[in-house]
């Protein structure tokens, strides 16, 4: 497969039970803009190597440019049918199309390779869905990345794909522990912790990090015992192993901690 499994929330698992009609007929759609777009793409690398040292402004574009306005009707379409992940990633592959249009000297075989694999992936997703069987729309983070670095975007980031309204939950969790709330000790000792975790994976630390957030959850009302729930949850994932230490995952303790410190401060909980 072009991407690794992540389990759908269960509103995305709604939305492929309830509207799998409209969505295979968007398919259909998207399947044939997204090949013509491929083949457009294709054929304008081509043509930018041929003319590599010419004048690339003679090239013709008609067709690229074609392919670019049936990616943005697929993306209005993926909009409709409240696939709101896939049509982001939908999006940066439009923007990609008239990137090449308006530099056709960085329109090069590994552009539009990627091109391809964004484009295959996302008809194996949406093909996924269709078949009753929808995944994450994180499982297109790897193909939505590559765009948006060519796009030379500011800010490139797994939540990009999600949902936020969609994906929240109010359920407290159940389990035994004591209240805590935030303190300068306790910013004290994640410093430390998150150190751990972050220079070596340290399984150790992880589990006490993902304690003092049980803590913290058990004594926090909405919204903010939300994030510390899904914190704790996180750390829970690393301290397993079940959550590969990427940039990414590196980047969020700090995130939290400065959440942490706003609420010390007395300032508005994070949401």
């Amino acid at each position: 497969m072009a991407f690794e499994s992540h389990n759908a929330s269960t509103d995305e698992l709604d939305l492929a039970v309830s509207d799998l009609g409209p969505l295979a007929w968007v398919l259909d759609e998207l399947r044939k803009s997204l090949d013509t777009a491929t083949k457009a793409v294709k054929r304008f690398v081509r043509d930018a190597e041929a003319a590599r040292g010419s004048d690339l402004a003679t090239i013709d574009t008609s067709a690229l440019r074609i392919a670019r306005q049936q990616v943005h009707t697929s993306v209005g379409a993926l909009n409709m049918v409240g696939l709101n992940g896939p049509a982001t990633v939908l999006r940066s592959m439009e923007q990609t199309v008239q990137g090449f249009v308006q530099r056709p000297d960085r329109c090069d075989e590994t552009m539009s390779t990627h091109f391809e694999r964004a484009s295959f992936a996302l008809i194996q997703y949406l093909d996924a869905t269709v078949a009753g069987k929808p995944l994450s729309p994180v499982n297109l983070f790897p193909q939505y990345k590559a765009l948006q670095e060519f796009l030379a975007a500011e800010r490139i980031h797994p939540a990009d794909l999600w949902d936020f309204e969609q994906s929240r939950t109010d359920a407290r969790l159940s389990f035994e522990t004591t209240p805590a709330t935030p303190s300068a000790a306790l910013r004290a000792e994640m410093d430390k912790w998150v150190l751990h975790v972050v220079k070596s994976g340290d399984t150790a630390a992880a589990k006490s990090l993902r304690d003092r957030f049980l803590a913290l959850h058990a004594g926090a009302s909405a919204p903010l015992d939300r994030l510390w729930a899904v914190t704790a949850a996180t750390f829970e994932a690393i301290a397993l192993g079940l959550l590969p230490l990427d940039l990414y995952v590196k980047r969020m303790p700090s995130r939290v901690l400065s959440a942490f410190n706003q609420v010390l401060k007395g300032e508005e909980a994070p949401q």
